[in-house]
């Protein structure tokens, strides 16, 4: 009778070396490089990959294939993150790189959650990444998006045919721990929102991210979209000040 063994890793993707390393996990291209040499070959064992940031659905599958080639049983966990992304028209960007917002859910009337979710060349860290814990900017630029796509979906979809404008007055953010590169959630709650008129509703709200049941940063934030051509004016007007303001001044 064979008894089958189980081995379990925690994988994050290339970018977050220096967390793998300080903790005991591995890489993408580590877990690639062991695969391929044989390093987990079993018959009777079955490997289970704990992906962490970093790990999308594209290298999800390459682990997959790496592992049928030696015959090897792989349960990665968790998987399919990527097709439940929220949307670029939500989020505001144009590269699913830089989607940080998966898996969003309405709790309640005023409560939202979604998963934290960091693409391997993600644009905030391309640049640099050479920390245990992942750079504050992540935990604002998700907070960000995150209510973006709560508005876009939850608050502004009641005019679809209107592309609002989401203009923020004052946004401030408070760390309470690291943010490492593993599973996060992001929580918001709707502080107070005003739809009595379409063509500006002004809210505020309060965005958490939380990880290993404790929260890394807590971002408030007061805002208002507007209807197209509301603020255009404005924006045409403050612009034209500032351009005459450079060449006032370089003139003189």
């Amino acid at each position: 009778m064979t008894v089958e063994t189980a081995s379990s890793l925690l994988v994050v993707g290339d970018r977050f070396v220096d967390f793998a390393r300080a903790v005991g996990a591995t890489t993408f291209s580590e877990l690639v490089h062991t695969l391929d040499n044989g390093d987990h070959d079993s018959p009777s064992a079955t490997l289970t990959v704990h992906a962490g940031q970093g790990i999308d659905d594209y290298a999800v599958a390459y682990l997959r294939d790496a592992a049928e080639r030696r015959g090897l049983k792989i349960d990665v966990e968790p998987a399919g993150r990527d097709a439940e992304l929220v949307g670029r028209q939500h989020v505001h960007k144009a590269r699913q790189d830089n989607v940080l917002i998966s898996t969003l859910v309405r709790l309640g009337a005023d409560e939202f959650e979604a998963d934290l979710r960091l693409h391997d060349h993600n644009e905030l860290l391309v640049d640099v990444q050479d920390r245990v814990h992942v750079q504050g900017m992540v935990a604002v630029e998700a907070s960000r998006q995150m209510f973006l796509a709560v508005i876009e979906d939850h608050f502004l979809s009641a005019w679809p045919q209107q592309r609002y404008y989401i203009v923020i007055n004052e946004m401030n953010t408070k760390f309470g721990n690291f943010l490492f590169p593993v599973a996060a959630k992001v929580r918001l709650r709707v502080d107070s929102v005003d739809a009595s008129d379409s063509a500006r509703i002004p809210l505020q709200v309060t965005v958490t991210i939380e990880q290993a049941g404790r929260p890394a940063a807590t971002t408030t934030v007061d805002l208002a979209a507007f209807a197209p051509g509301v603020v255009d004016g404005k924006e045409i007007r403050r612009a034209k000040q500032a351009a005459d303001f450079v060449t006032a001044t370089t003139d003189a």
